[in-house]
C-alpha cells in the first residue's frame, strides 16, 4: 500500500529582485566594461538557451547601452549543440524563449561558419564562429551555476559560455573530447584562455540567482578577471542554489526533465548522479531510484539526461526525439545520459517498479519525495518518514493535510505544481 503524502515547503532566505536594467547600468559604470566600444563598431552579445529568468531584460538593457555609444549590437545564439547545433535551429530556440529581435532591440545572428583561431594541448584546434572572430567586441552573458558534468572551482558560467557558446557545436564537441583526457575544468579554462588571446572579448555579465531561480544580482567582469572571479562567483552561487532537503531517499519521483530545466535534463547535483565515467561522482544526495514521468514541452524532444533515471513512463518515452538526444549526448561525450531506462506504461507501474527494487520497505519507513523538476524545489511532497524528519527543522514547513496518491486515466493526478494537491 502506498503511503499518504504530505506537502512540504522549503523556507528559503528572503531575496529582493533588483531591476535588471538598473543593476546592469551600475555594473557598467563600476567596471567601465563598455569604455572601449566606439561608434559604428559591432558588438556581439551572447544569448544561451538555459531558461534564465531575467535573460531577456538583461540582454535588452545591454543592447540599449551599446546603442547609446553609437555601436551596433548583434545577439549571438550561443548554445553548443542545442537547437540541433544549426544556423536555423539556434535562433528558433531563442525565439521560442521569447528572445525575439523586436523584444531585444537588435538583430539575431543567423549564420554559422566556424574558423580556427588557435590550438591547445598538443594541437587540439580551437574554433569559434567567424562572427565572433571578426566582431569588434564580444560580451558574454551567462548565469553562474554548478556544471552538470563535473565538480570544480569553476563550473558553468562565463568560461563555459566562451568555449561552448562562441565555439557552438564544434567548440562544444572539441571541449568535451579534450575533457575526456584532461578533465572538464582544465579543458574549459585552457580553451577559453586561447579564445581570449585571439578574439576581442571585452568581458562578461554574470547572472547570480536566488533559491527561486530569480535574479539576485549582476556582476560585470572584465575579460582579464574572468578566470579569477568565476571561482568566487561560483562559491557564492552555491549558497543560493535550490537543493533537496534530504540527503538520503529511497525514491525520487520527478514530473518532468528537459533542457530548459538543466543542461543534463535533470540537475545532476540535485539528484546526486553525474554519471560521467571520467569525472568524480557526487557523494550526496544518495537516491536509490529515480522515476521520471514526462518531458517538458520546451525541450522539444531532447531527452538528454533520461539515462539518469531508473524508470520512465510510456508518456515520457514517446516524446523522446532520438536524433536530437543522440546529437546532444554525443557532442557532450556523455552517451550514458541518452540511455533509455526501463519504460513502464503508466505512472502507477513506474512507481511500483521503483518500490519493487529498493529492498524491504513499509509505508512508515519509505523515504519518497515527489518534485516537479530539479529546478523548482520550494515545494515538494514527501512520505511520512520524511515528514516526521521535517517537523523539527526550521528550514522546512509542512503544508496542508496528508493526502493519498490519486491515479486517473491520465496517470498520477494532479501534477505537483507548487500548490498543495487537493484530496
Amino acid at each position: 500500500m502506498l503511503p499518504r503524502m504530505q506537502m512540504l515547503r522549503q523556507i528559503f532566505p528572503p531575496s529582493q529582485r533588483p531591476d535588471p536594467a538598473q543593476a546592469l547600468a551600475g555594473e557598467l559604470a563600476r567596471t567601465g566594461l563598455l569604455d572601449p566600444v566606439g561608434p559604428g563598431q559591432t558588438v556581439l552579445v551572447t544569448a544561451g538557451s538555459r531558461g534564465i529568468e531575467c535573460l531577456g531584460e538583461v540582454l535588452a538593457a545591454l543592447v540599449a547601452a551599446i546603442k547609446a555609444r553609437g555601436a551596433k549590437p548583434v545577439i549571438f545564439p550561443a548554445m553548443g549543440s542545442h537547437g540541433g547545433g544549426t544556423a536555423e535551429g539556434q535562433p528558433q530556440v531563442l525565439e521560442h524563449m521569447g528572445l525575439t529581435e523586436d523584444r531585444l532591440g537588435a538583430p539575431i545572428h543567423r549564420g554559422l561558419e566556424m574558423v580556427q583561431v588557435a590550438s591547445v594541448h598538443h594541437g587540439v584546434p580551437v574554433h569559434v564562429d567567424r562572427a565572433a572572430a571578426q566582431a569588434d567586441h564580444v560580451i558574454l552573458v551567462n548565469r553562474i551555476k554548478e556544471h552538470t558534468e563535473y565538480l570544480g572551482a569553476t563550473e558553468s558560467g562565463l568560461l563555459k559560455m566562451t568555449v561552448v557558446g562562441l565555439g557552438r557545436h564544434l567548440g562544444a564537441l572539441t571541449m568535451h573530447q579534450l575533457a575526456v583526457r584532461i578533465g572538464y575544468e582544465r579543458a574549459i579554462l585552457t580553451i577559453a584562455q586561447a579564445i581570449y588571446a585571439h578574439t576581442r572579448v571585452l568581458g562578461g555579465v554574470a547572472i547570480l540567482e536566488d533559491h527561486h531561480n530569480r535574479l539576485r544580482r549582476l556582476e560585470a567582469v572584465p575579460v582579464a578577471d574572468i578566470a579569477r572571479d568565476e571561482a568566487r562567483l561560483l562559491a557564492e552561487s552555491r549558497q543560493t542554489k535550490p537543493a533537496l532537503p534530504f540527503d538520503e531517499l529511497d525514491i525520487l519521483l520527478v514530473d518532468e526533465l528537459g533542457k530548459d530545466v538543466s543542461g543534463a535534463g535533470m540537475d545532476t547535483k540535485v539528484i546526486g548522479r553525474i554519471m560521467n565515467i571520467y569525472e568524480k561522482e557526487c557523494e550526496t544526495p544518495r537516491i536509490l531510484r529515480v522515476v521520471v514521468r514526462d518531458l517538458t514541452a520546451k525541450t522539444y524532444g531532447n531527452a538528454t539526461g533520461i539515462g539518469l533515471a531508473d524508470f520512465i513512463t510510456r508518456r515520457a518515452a514517446d516524446k523522446v526525439d532520438p536524433r536530437l538526444t543522440a546529437f546532444n549526448c554525443i557532442t557532450a561525450a556523455a552517451p550514458e545520459k541518452a540511455r533509455l531506462p526501463i519504460v513502464l506504461d503508466s505512472d502507477r507501474e513506474a512507481i511500483q517498479a521503483a518500490l519493487d527494487t529498493i529492498g524491504l520497505w513499509s509505508p512508515e519507513s519509505l523515504r519518497l519525495a515527489w518534485i516537479v523538476n530539479t529546478k523548482d524545489l520550494e515545494y515538494l511532497a514527501v512520505s511520512p518518514a520524511l515528514a516526521a524528519e521535517a517537523a523539527g527543522r526550521p528550514d522546512l514547513e509542512l503544508v496542508g493535510e496528508p493526502f493519498a496518491l490519486a491515479f486517473d486515466a491520465q496517470g498520477l493526478a494532479p501534477f505537483l505544481r507548487g500548490l498543495p494537491p487537493l484530496g
